[in-house]
C-alpha cells in the first residue's frame, strides 16, 4: 500500500521484470545488508557465539523472522517488537470476512468506502460480492475493498475493528492492535513479525484465502463510467520465485515495504516476514534471499523404512526366540542443519508376550535434535509371533510305567488375528491325557489357543520334543505286572500329567 496514490498506478513504476527479480534474489545487498549480534538462528542469538555469524543471511530490514510449518524459528530479527504493518493488515480483515461472510453475498459500497485513501476507484452504490471485494484486497491491497469488507462483516467500522481486535486476543497475538481494516497508518496501529507469520500460517489453512493470495491478477469489473480493467497482484514474487503460494504485501511511509510469503518446494512450507525494507524491490530480493536460505539449510530427511528390520525383542515365554521389529511408516522428517545433530533412540520393551500380530506396536522411535522432538514413529511387530517354542509342560507315555514326553509349542507361521494389545489375551493349553508308544519327535500332542473376549485369536500346535520308541514284550508284561500292583496298593499307575502355567 502506498499512501497518496491509487491502487492501479502506486506500483506501476517499480514493478520488475523476472530476470531482474531473479538477479535481485540472488545478488547481496552491499549498500544496507547488515548482520545484528541479536538476529537469531534456530533461537539462537548470533551474539551467543554458538552460531557462526556468516551462517546467518544477511539481510537490510528492520525486523523479520523465517518460521518452518510447525512454527520452529529459523531466523528472526526483532521478531515481537511491535512496528506499523501496513496492508499486511487485510490478512485479518480478509480471514474475518471469510469467516462470517457468504462469499457471494452482495456488499453495497458506502461512500465512507468509496472516500478511503488510496482507493482502487470503488463507486459509492455500487454492488459487489464478497468475493471479488476479498480478491481485490488481497491481490491489489485495496483500500476501498478493505473498508467495504469491513463495514459487512461488522455492521459498522468500529464494530468490525472491535472484532478484529478481539479476533487478535484470541490467536493470542501480543503485540498485534488495529485501529482499522486497511492498514493505512494510525496510531495504535501496529503488529510483529511474530504475530503476523502465525496469523499468516493461520489463514493460509483456508482454501479460499489460499488461493486467492496466489492469484497473479484481479478484475475490477465496469461500473457507470469506470471501464473494466485488470489490475496485477502487488506480490511480484507471485510466477518469478519458485514455490512461492502468496501471500501479502503492505506499504506505507511509516511501516516501510513489507512483505509476508509462503513458499513449498520438496514437501518443505517456509513462511517469511520481511518489515521495513528500503525500497518495494529491495522487500522482494530481501525475501527471496531469506527463503533460499530456509531451504538451504532446511529439508527433509529420511529417517526410516516400513520394510526394515529396525530390531528385535525377546518373547518372555523363551527369551532365545525373537520378535523382529520395524518402523509402522516410511518417514521423513524435515531438519535445520543449523541446530546441531540428529539423534534417533527406539524404545522397546524388555520382552513381549505371546501373540504378537504383524502391525502390533511394541515400542516407538523418537528422533530428535537437540531438545526438539522432530518426529514420533511407532515400532512394530514385522510379522506375526504365535509361538517361542518354549515348553509347556508333559504327556504321559501310555506303555511305559514312568515316563512321559516334553511337550513343547510347535514352530509355526500361523497368521495372528488383530487384537486389542491393551486388554488382556486369555492363554489355554490343552495336551492329550496320554499318547501310545511308538513317538515321532514332533508328533501332536496337543494344542495352545490364545483367545481374547471369547473370539480366538490363534492356535498354536504342540509336539513332543523327543521320540520314543515301542516298548519290547518283555518290558510291556513288565508294565502290565507293575500296574496291576499298584492298583491293589493304591498307588499311581501312570506318570502324572504335567501342564505348565499358563
Amino acid at each position: 500500500m502506498h499512501t497518496g496514490r491509487t491502487g492501479h498506478a502506486r506500483h506501476a513504476g517499480l514493478r520488475l521484470a523476472a530476470v531482474v527479480l531473479i538477479a535481485l534474489a540472488c545478488a547481496p545487498s552491499a549498500a544496507f545488508a547488515s548482520r545484528l549480534g541479536s538476529d537469531t538462528v534456530g533461537g539462537v542469538a548470533l551474539s551467543s557465539h554458538q552460531i557462526t555469524p556468516t551462517v546467518a543471511p544477511d539481510l537490510a530490514i528492520k525486523s523479520g523472522l523465517l518460521l518452518a510449518a510447525d512454527g520452529r524459528s529459523l531466523w528472526g530479527r526483532a521478531p515481537e517488537s511491535t512496528r506499523p504493518m501496513a496492508s499486511i493488515t487485510k490478512v485479518m480483515t480478509c480471514l474475518l470476512a471469510l469467516e462470517h461472510g457468504d462469499l457471494d453475498a452482495t456488499v453495497t459500497i458506502s461512500k465512507a468506502a468509496a472516500g478511503v485513501e488510496d482507493a482502487t476507484g470503488l463507486v459509492a452504490g455500487e454492488k459487489r460480492t464478497v468475493r471479488e471485494l476479498l480478491e481485490l484486497a488481497l491481490v491489489t491491497s485495496s483500500n476501498d475493498a478493505a473498508y467495504a469488507l469491513g463495514e459487512h462483516a461488522g455492521g459498522t467500522m468500529p464494530q468490525f475493528v472491535a472484532m478484529m481486535n478481539a479476533k487478535a486476543v484470541s490467536l493470542g497475538l501480543t503485540q498485534t492492535h488495529y485501529a482499522n481494516p486497511h492498514g493505512l497508518d494510525a496510531p495504535g496501529h501496529h503488529s510483529s513479525a511474530a504475530d503476523i507469520a502465525s496469523l499468516s500460517r493461520i489463514a493460509m489453512r483456508q482454501p479460499e484465502f489460499r488461493r486467492m493470495v496466489a492469484l497473479r491478477s484481479a478484475t475490477l469489473p465496469a461500473y457507470g463510467t469506470r471501464a473494466a480493467r485488470t489490475i496485477k497482484s502487488t506480490n511480484e514474487l507471485l510466477g518469478v520465485y519458485r514455490g512461492l503460494e502468496g501471500i501479502k504485501t503492505g506499504y506505507t511511509q511509516d511501516a516501510g515495504h513489507s512483505l509476508v510469503a509462503s513458499a513449498q518446494r520438496n514437501g518443505i512450507t517456509l513462511t517469511a516476514v520481511i518489515l521495513g525494507a528500503g525500497t518495494n524491490a529491495a522487500r522482494f530480493s530481501q525475501c527471496a534471499k531469506l527463503l533460499d536460505w530456509g531451504f538451504a539449510h532446511y529439508s527433509a530427511c529420511a529417517i526410516g523404512t516400513d520394510t526394515a528390520t529396525g530390531a528385535t525383542v525377546p518373547i518372555a515365554a523363551n527369551h532365545a526366540r525373537q520378535v523382529a521389529v520395524r518402523y509402522a511408516e516410511t518417514t521423513s522428517v524435515p531438519v535445520f542443519d543449523l541446530a546441531g545433530p540428529v539423534t534417533q533412540k527406539t524404545t522397546l520393551p524388555a520382552s513381549v508376550k505371546l501373540p504378537v500380530f504383524a502391525g502390533q506396536k511394541l515400542g516407538e522411535l523418537v528422533v530428535r535434535q537437540g531438545q526438539t522432538v522432530l518426529a514420533r514413529i511407532p515400532a512394530v511387530a514385522a510379522a506375526s509371533v504365535a509361538s517361542a517354542e518354549e515348553t509347556v509342560g508333559s504327556v504321559p507315555v501310555a506303555d511305559y510305567l514312568d515316563r512321559a514326553v516334553t511337550a513343547r509349542a510347535a514352530a509355526t507361521s500361523a497368521t495372528v488375528a488383530p487384537f486389542d494389545p491393551d486388554l488382556a489375551v486369555d492363554r489355554r493349553v490343552d495336551l492329550d491325557a496320554k499318547v501310545s508308544a511308538p513317538i515321532a519327535a514332533g508328533q501332536r500332542v496337543g494344542e495352545i489357543v490364545y483367545s481374547q473376549g471369547g473370539k480366538e485369536i490363534v492356535r498354536v500346535p504342540v509336539v513332543s520334543v523327543t521320540a520314543v520308541a515301542e516298548p519290547k514284550l518283555a518290558t510291556k508284561v513288565g508294565v502290565w505286572f507293575a500296574r496291576g500292583w499298584r492298583m491293589l496298593t493304591g498307588q499311581p499307575t501312570m506318570a502324572p500329567r504335567v501342564v505348565l502355567a499358563s
